[in-house]
């Protein structure tokens, strides 16, 4: 007995030095963020914590929710000085001011105003038309200024304010894959609500396996993909919404309007073979939702290394020519 249990132990010993799939669950930024890792047991514990110190840092430049954050800061002095800020918050900024160009102002971070007069998801109301109108000023992208040189980011009218909750997920994603990567891991998955971020593969040698979500709430999901690298996000109207006389009320705002956006339920958004997929994936998932399915399907085809799948409100589901094959 006391031979078999030191040659167990033993073997237990040289366990925890063989790469494995380890996985922690914490939550952050108003959602359940996942990070998983192939590594040995006896290193997860240190990557985890790393991995989630850099989500914690990001939270602090990005939430909405914080008064303290880097972002509250600048949306304090709207109509102001411009606000030293961070250089990933300059990084950021200047990512979204692009995918404003890209998706030709569907994807505008700027519409936070019009949310909240919305009151989605804490109040939710329909707002007078004349107060709409009245913030569309307050959406113009000209209106967003950053000087890389300076550090700083300025937002030039009073009442306007900086939202980057529909790309700071993915942002994130990216920080902690690439953080993770630099300290030797070769494979694993950062999950943050609708945005995933992968690379390399498991230790058996297969992808990772991901289920794209109903948005009618059936199970199973979707469509699943196996991926070994890229990003994967969906922008739904199924979350945050609200319901008056059978019409549903939702948070992705068409910056034209400044009312929901109508015509799609989700949208999903594949990218592989970028420095920076899950940004750019979240942001362009929200863009493509206001986009409509015709425009958006002419944007896809145009972007390198990118695919997407559409729900629209009859449940159809339509898939850019070279969405991945099911996983």
């Amino acid at each position: 007995m006391a031979v078999g249990s030191i040659l167990a132990g033993l073997l237990l010993s040289c366990d925890t030095n063989l790469p494995q799939i380890l996985h922690r669950t914490e939550l952050h930024m108003g959602t359940r963020v996942t990070l998983t890792v192939v590594a040995p047991r006896s290193k997860g514990d240190e990557l985890l914590q790393a991995g989630f110190a850099e989500v914690a840092r990001m939270e602090a430049l990005f939430s909405s929710y914080r008064t303290d954050s880097v972002l509250a800061q600048v949306n304090r002095g709207a109509g102001a000085a411009p606000v030293a800020v961070p250089p990933e918050f300059i990084q950021l900024t200047q990512m979204a001011r692009s995918l404003i160009r890209t998706t030709g102002g569907a994807f505008n971070p700027l519409v936070g105003p019009a949310i909240k007069a919305w009151g989605i998801p804490e109040q939710p109301q329909i707002p007078d038309p004349q107060v709409l109108a009245h913030m569309v000023v307050l959406t113009r992208p000209e209106g967003l200024l950053v000087d890389p040189q300076a550090a700083t980011v300025a937002l030039t009218l009073p009442g306007m304010a900086l939202g980057l909750g529909g790309i700071a997920k993915g942002f994130t994603a990216d920080r902690v894959a690439h953080l993770l990567q630099q300290r030797g891991v070769t494979a694993g998955m950062v999950a943050m609500a609708g945005d995933v971020r992968v690379w390399g593969r498991r230790p058996d040698g297969g992808p990772w396996r991901l289920g794209v979500r109903d948005p009618s709430g059936n199970r199973p999901p979707l469509v699943r993909l196996a991926l070994t690298a890229g990003a994967v996000s969906t922008s739904g109207n199924y979350e945050r919404y609200f319901e008056r006389d059978g019409v549903r009320y939702h948070h992705i705002l068409d910056p034209r309007t400044l009312r929901p956006s109508r015509g799609l339920t989700s949208v999903t958004v594949w990218i592989d073979g970028s420095d920076m997929p899950a940004t750019t994936a979240d942001g362009l998932a929200t863009g493509l939702f206001v986009m409509g399915l015709q425009a958006g399907r002419t944007l896809v085809a145009s972007l390198p290394n990118t695919e997407a799948l559409w729900v629209d409100d009859a449940g159809q589901v339509t898939r850019s020519d070279g969405w991945p094959e099911p996983g």
